[in-house]
């Protein structure tokens, strides 16, 4: 009789996580279909597409030249404090119970850190992270 017990407790766990999930994709869903029917289709005029300047024709062109270290540079700052902030939790987690945890833990952080390491090394060694004017 207990493996019918805890068959039973399993298999409603297992409803009521299906249950939450139906749930969430029926929200999510509704919610994308309310954006579609809401949501206009709109004909930009090339006139609605130019900068408005206080009614005066402009001086000069709005777009103005963008330095692509910009651009590098805050793609390389995303993906750092991405590794860091996965990392960051792991370490103070396994850092009371390192000596406990396995070996295959351990070479994995330390794998972890030389991905990190190694991806530095790799934008320094390219110059990306130089702020020098190019002329």
């Amino acid at each position: 009789m207990w493996f019918f017990e805890k068959s039973s407790e399993a298999l409603s766990s297992y409803n009521s996580l299906m249950g939450v999930s139906s749930c969430v994709m029926l929200m999510g869903l509704s919610f994308m279909g309310l954006a579609v029917m809401v949501s206009q289709k709109w004909r930009y005029e090339s006139d609605k597409l130019t900068s408005f300047e206080c009614g005066f024709d402009p001086m000069s062109s709005s777009r103005m030249p963008f330095s692509l270290r910009f651009f590098l540079l805050a793609l390389l700052f995303l993906v750092f404090d991405l590794e860091m902030v996965l990392f960051f939790p792991y370490v103070f987690s396994v850092m009371s119970y390192f000596s406990e945890l396995g070996i295959m833990s351990k070479i994995w952080s330390f794998v972890f850190l030389l991905v990190l390491v190694l991806g530095l090394a790799h934008e320094l060694n390219e110059g990306t992270l130089d702020w020098e004017m190019d002329e």
